[in-house]
């Protein structure tokens, strides 16, 4: 018995060892980082200490060490050498980013700052006007409490005026009356007054319009462009954690109190605070972390207005966005490695068909194929019999995705949302006798019929609260229903509703109205695949308006051949039968013969008829579809002419616009101040002028090189070329892409804009495929003009790799590309070769070239185009 007991505990020892190891060899699998805290613990950091305690971070293989604030720690320093791998920060991020430092904002988690003035009820300090010879506790030449110094200079008060004190962080000074008046945070020291029955005053900047965002979730530069990955994968758990916080207030403040309260901050007041930063945290806006890049432009116009920045800066390289296209390594592993995704279906979904197979069609399905093109992800369609058993299967993991038609709290707090894909119409059914509903208010008090689907239900009683809405289990349930009066109406999709009422009920319902909004359908994931999350995001990016507009064609029309009474026509067919049939006989007894061979004449006649009539009709269909193909596809290319040209000039009005605003908000500034000079009001005003007239001159070049112009003029072909590089040089400076160029001074009589299109086209297709090109290379992009035999020779050739000879011979197809669907429409290159060939008469073709450079052999594709120097037309 001794023996045994000896076995069983040595077997105990080696599990618990195994076990062990286990243990360490997963925690070694965690990526370690680090986020320093920009103060002491309290719930102003409640979502990361939420994500760490529920293992929201552990889910995307981190291992976060959250690092405790101390007096002396300068976080922006620790990011930006590269002690911590993340950080939270205030807005003055924007002088450490002007200061040359590489910090790079993730999210904002308030959208107004917490930062406030304080004074007592019993001072009589009830207005920014008596400030006026008070004491002011608060560090306001510190550049940190700008919003509160844009505050009392907008209220016209003489800061010479104000006594001000060096903060002690200490509430009783104000209580004490050592000072007057005291900056504070709204979520913690207003608390600490009421506990004490004292009555106060507070001065909001967000009031007097100076709404400041505050606690920057930020990180280093080469963080993102060496760990992308792990940057998103990190910003989207410490959201998940903020969301669980907010929503979990009681319980998020017992976790602080109990471990991370080395303040001794009493429970109540930690849930006091929580409440308050929900407010700031969601204020004005429904989306957590958003950043508006218009509002940092403004906060950072405040400082230079201030005199407090140092250089200027792009706001576009401050704020951090993950909307790109092309999937990182991580994500293209995650979908190497993931056989297939489940997703939850409702039979009653709105967005599918069902067919007596029992497969699925419609919307949903539809563009998941498009999905699964563009990703390679695989889905499994999970069919469940209620939205409660579709939640049960999400939470244990049975299913990964679900599609929904609105954001709902049942939802909301145990996933995530990705873009909405398509937007359906809403119509009205009620019986044929209603007169046509113009407006939903007019449903009001009566029985509306709506499918059981929890988010369907949530998006009306959003916008139509009013209306008095019965569940039922199915379209055609409710439409039963409305046919017997027991519901007025039922509301659906037009699919849906159009389908049902031509298979059972054209001759009782009819379509009587539309509903003003349209349902957005959404995909909505388990908050503990990132992963699958941003690669749906940039699937759904991926699809082109082109695309959809099929899907939406396709199913959102109404087809009423489907529903058609061929009972009727049995019918009607059989008395014709009968009628016919005496006519017959009546003829044969006149004259038999000439029956026959009348019979055989309209019979000749009937098949030549039809087959004229059948001719006709395919001449005109493919006609049609010839002319929606012309249409669509000049729709695109003024589509991407357009975004082309905005683009350009955004990049040139960026800069202009920036010293537009910041001259005009100094003007103002110091006029409010009581400051404003003669001298610097002139000088701005200079400024403000040729700045504008600098915009004018930039509009007018690109109106000149973006203009259709059909008219055959003399150009040189250098001088068209330099200023077209000039607007456009900017996307290849910043991805690192040099020009070699050879230029001759050639003059030629043709088409100068649109040879100036071609030009840009070929030029951008070379650039995106150096940008997608995932080897450590030089980027060049050689470019060679010269004339030869009356013929003008343009060749342009890059380094990326040449294109696939299997496919070399369709890139002038129209639709046909190579490039990420985000990225392009296969379009381009295809209008390149109408425009040389049928408006130029010259040709274009494509070859892939090696070469060597610098003693290093490169590949690439090189297009070469030919063009007489004198146009005729």
């Amino acid at each position: 018995m001794q023996h045994h007991y000896k076995v069983y505990k040595l077997q105990k020892i080696s599990y618990l060892i195994l076990l062990l190891y286990s243990l360490n060899l997963f925690a070694k699998e965690l990526e370690k980082v680090s986020l320093q805290l920009s103060w002491f613990n309290q719930f102003q950091f409640a979502g990361y200490y939420i994500a760490k305690e529920k293992g929201f971070y552990k889910d995307v293989g981190l291992e976060v060490e959250i690092r405790n604030f101390d007096f002396g720690i300068n976080v922006p320093n620790e990011v930006n050498n590269k002690k911590a791998t993340f950080g939270v920060g205030r807005e003055t991020l924007l002088l450490d980013r002007s200061n040359k430092k590489n910090i790079v904002a993730l999210y904002a988690i308030f959208q107004a700052s917490p930062l406030i003035l304080l004074s007592l009820d019993d001072t009589n300090i009830n207005s920014i006007s008596d400030f006026k010879n008070k004491k002011i506790m608060t560090t306001i030449d510190d550049a940190g409490e700008v919003s509160l110094k844009a505050m009392i200079s907008s209220q016209n008060v003489d800061f010479k005026k104000l006594h001000f004190l060096e903060h002690s962080h200490n509430i009783m000074d104000l209580v004490n009356k050592n000072t007057d008046v005291m900056s504070a945070y709204i979520s913690k020291t207003p608390y600490d007054l009421q506990q004490m029955g004292i009555g106060y005053n507070v001065f909001y900047p967000k009031d007097y319009g100076f709404d400041m965002y505050s606690d920057f979730l930020f990180t280093n530069e080469d963080e993102i462009k060496n760990n992308e990955q792990r940057v998103i994968d990190f910003k989207n758990a410490s959201l998940r954690g903020w969301e669980y916080a907010f929503t979990h207030i009681h319980e998020t403040a017992n976790l602080i109190f109990k471990k991370y309260n080395e303040q001794n901050i009493p429970l109540d007041a930690l849930i006091y605070e929580g409440k308050e930063l929900k407010k700031l945290a969601y204020y004005s806006n429904s989306n957590l972390g958003d950043i508006k890049k218009e509002k940092v432009q403004r906060i950072f116009d405040l400082y230079n207005v201030m005199g407090l920045a140092k250089n200027s800066i792009l706001i576009d390289d401050f704020i951090y966005s993950d909307n790109y296209t092309l999937f990182t390594k991580g994500e293209k592993n995650y979908i190497k490695n993931r056989s297939a995704v489940n997703i939850c279906i409702n039979p009653n979904l709105i967005s599918l068909r069902h067919k007596s197979n029992e497969e699925y069609t419609g919307i949903l399905k539809d563009f998941l194929e498009l999905i699964n093109k563009s990703s390679g992800l695989n889905f499994n369609l999970v069919d469940k019999k209620s939205w409660k058993s579709t939640l049960e299967a999400v939470k244990s993991k049975e299913c990964d995705i679900i599609s929904t038609a609105a954001k709902v709290k049942e939802i909301k707090n145990s996933l995530n949302y990705t873009k909405s894909y398509i937007d359906i119409p809403l119509v009205i059914a009620t019986k044929k006798e209603v007169s046509f509903i113009d407006n939903v208010s007019s449903l009001k008090g009566k029985k509306i019929g709506v499918v059981k689907d929890i988010t369907f239900i949530k998006f009306l009683e959003k916008y139509y609260p009013y209306l008095n809405i019965v569940e039922v289990n199915s379209v055609s349930e409710g439409l039963k229903k409305v046919s017997t009066k027991k519901l007025f109406a039922q509301i659906d999709t037009i699919t849906t509703i159009s389908d049902e009422i031509q298979e059972n009920f054209l001759s009782e319902l009819k379509i009587s109205g539309k509903i003003k909004q349209n349902l957005p359908l959404y995909f909505a994931v388990r908050k503990d695949d990132n992963f699958l999350l941003n690669i749906l995001n940039k699937s759904i990016d991926s699809i082109d308006d082109f695309e959809k507009q099929k899907i939406i064609n396709k199913w959102i029309s109404i087809e009423y051949k489907k529903g058609f009474d061929y009972s009727l026509v049995w019918k009607i067919l059989l008395v014709f039968i009968i009628i016919f049939s005496i006519l017959l006989y009546r003829q044969r007894l006149l004259n038999k013969v000439n029956t026959v061979l009348k019979d055989k004449v309209d019979e000749k006649t009937k098949e030549l008829k039809k087959l004229n009539e059948s001719l006709e009709r395919r001449v005109e269909q493919e006609v049609q579809n010839n002319r929606d193909k012309d249409r669509l596809l000049s729709q695109q290319v003024k589509m991407a002419a357009m975004g082309e040209m905005l683009e350009n000039i955004a990049h040139q009005w960026r800069q202009p616009l920036s010293i537009i605003s910041t001259t005009s908000s100094g003007i103002v500034m110091q006029k409010n101040a009581g400051i404003l000079k003669d001298d610097f009001l002139v000088k701005s005003m200079d400024t403000i002028n040729d700045t504008a007239q600098y915009l004018s001159k930039t509009i007018e070049d690109f109106r000149n090189f973006y203009e259709p112009n059909k008219n055959i003029v003399g150009f040189n072909i250098k001088t068209i070329y330099t200023k077209t590089l000039n607007i456009i040089s900017f996307k290849y400076e910043n991805l690192n892409i040099k020009f070699f160029e050879k230029i001759e001074d050639v003059d030629m009589i043709g088409l100068d804009s649109e040879l100036i299109q071609v030009v840009i086209n070929l030029l951008n297709n070379s650039k995106d495929a150096l940008e997608t090109n995932n080897d450590e290379i030089e980027r060049f992009i050689f470019v060679e003009i010269f004339s030869i035999k009356q013929n003008l020779i343009i060749k342009i050739r890059d380094n990326a790799g040449g294109v696939d000879e299997e496919i070399i011979d369709r890139i002038f197809e129209p639709y046909f590309t190579t490039k990420h669907k985000a990225q392009g429409t296969g379009i381009g290159l295809y209008m390149s070769q109408e425009i040389i060939s049928k408006h130029m008469n010259g040709e274009i073709n494509v070859c892939n070239k090696e070469f060597k450079y610098n003693n290093k052999n490169y590949k690439g594709a090189q297009f070469t185009i030919k063009i007489p120097l004198k146009l005729q037309i």
